[in-house]
């Protein structure tokens, strides 16, 4: 560090030594957190998804080889060449047992009727190539394959501010961020409703009917699938909320849709939902 201070203090310093050391600083500590056992922490549901693995490093995250393969786009029927390891999970939790058991009755219910009603997208206005960016780009770009891959009415939110109090009847979908830890109650959620708010901690106190926490708070507010971190999960842990719904769109079911696209296991992520819920059919 003292290096890097006496670099970056003279004007005519290396740009190239300043980022050798840069980087050099980056690796020691990521070996002293490897070393101390930091972030090694992550939710149970995750973890079960490895339990086919054998030994794998616990530091930080592993790769999700389902999302992997879902990316190359491969017939579903050659799939099984792969013997792919991967368990797909979902939990069936929440703030009471009466909410629970509305998580898979609501999903039943959809499925014969089709899940009807208006889709409402909150991105930010952010700009850049940067990550923030482009998962605010992802927001928007849900919102047109919204409007042509379903009969939802598309309502967008994009500017730094959030959808308020009652400003979302009929809610079907819902993607939005950023107000950790702070639900907003914006929603009259129909029955199958999914939704998915972009923040860290969101998943903590599942079972807290006073929780403030987006998971649990949609959960009493009766949104039937939702998913979020039960820690810090960092922004690319977050499965890009186009991919995630677009494959609800294409007619998979709510577990396949997330593990076809979230980055990561052995992680923080924790998907709330019937894992058979299926609520488009195929398009």
């Amino acid at each position: 560090n003292e290096v890097l201070e006496k670099l970056n203090a003279d004007d005519k310093a290396d740009p190239t030594e300043k980022q050798q050391v840069e980087a050099k600083i980056a690796q020691l500590k990521l070996l002293i957190n490897l070393i101390n056992g930091d972030e090694t922490n992550a939710s149970v549901d995750s973890e079960l998804s490895m339990v086919l693995f054998g030994e794998y490093e616990l530091y930080r995250w592993q790769i999700n080889t389902l999302q992997t393969v879902a990316s190359l786009d491969i017939p579903e029927d050659e799939l099984q060449s792969f013997r792919l390891k991967t368990l797909m999970v979902s939990r069936l939790d929440g703030p009471s047992k009466e909410i629970i058991k509305g998580i898979i009755d609501k999903a039943i219910s959809a499925e014969k009727t089709g899940l009807k009603g208006n889709a409402y997208f909150d991105s930010r206005g952010l700009k850049g190539n940067d990550e923030y960016g482009i998962y605010d780009n992802s927001i928007i770009e849900l919102a047109t394959v919204t409007r042509l891959r379903t009969d939802l009415k598309v309502r967008e939110e994009r500017s730094g501010q959030l959808f308020g109090a009652g400003d979302c009847p009929e809610t079907a979908i819902y993607c939005g961020w950023y107000s950790l830890k702070k639900y907003v109650d914006a929603f009259d959620f129909v029955d199958g409703a999914i939704g998915v708010h972009i923040a860290s901690f969101e998943a903590v106190g599942l079972r807290d009917p006073n929780s403030t926490t987006w998971c649990p708070a949609m959960l009493k507010d009766g949104i039937t699938a939702t998913f979020g971190p039960v820690a810090e999960p960092y922004l690319h842990a977050f499965p890009k909320p186009r991919d995630f719904f677009t494959e609800l769109y294409r007619g998979y079911t709510l577990v396949e849709a997330f593990y076809r696209t979230k980055p990561l296991n052995s992680w923080m992520m924790v998907l709330i939902g019937d894992p058979l819920y299926r609520p488009f059919k195929e398009q």
